[in-house]
């Protein structure tokens, strides 16, 4: 990868901010790229608001954050199914809810079919 700023993600509603990453150098950083609050327009980046996501420095992006994703070797360091040290490529993740709704975890889906929390688990290289 170039040694350039890529764009790695972007929020919604009424005030829109992109994220941007440099793989290279590991730098980031945020941007309004659009403000429906102000009807003049001024705070609108149509070219930021319209580049596409590029998922390959997104991915370098959650690596650099921590974040278990979809093609990452990680460790299971903790937890009780999986014994703990089994290094394994995770090739589904998704998210588990009660049955009201709420949030209570991120699975990652192993190769071999086994499942744990991605809070037990850490990514290396």
């Amino acid at each position: 990868m170039e040694n350039k700023f890529y764009k790695v993600g972007q929020d919604g509603g009424t005030f829109i901010v992109a994220y941007f990453f440099n793989p290279v150098t590991k730098e980031h950083y945020s941007e309004c790229v659009r403000d429906y609050d102000y009807s003049d327009c001024s705070r609108d980046n149509d070219e930021l608001y319209y580049m596409p996501i590029d998922e390959e420095a997104a991915h370098e992006y959650r690596k650099f954050c921590g974040v278990v994703s979809v093609g990452d070797t990680v460790r299971v360091v903790k937890g009780r199914k999986i014994p703990l040290g089994t290094v394994a490529k995770v090739v589904r993740t998704y998210v588990f809810r009660d049955k009201y709704g709420r949030y209570v975890t991120t699975y990652a889906v192993f190769e071999d079919g086994r499942k744990t929390s991605v809070s037990n688990c850490e990514i290396i290289d």
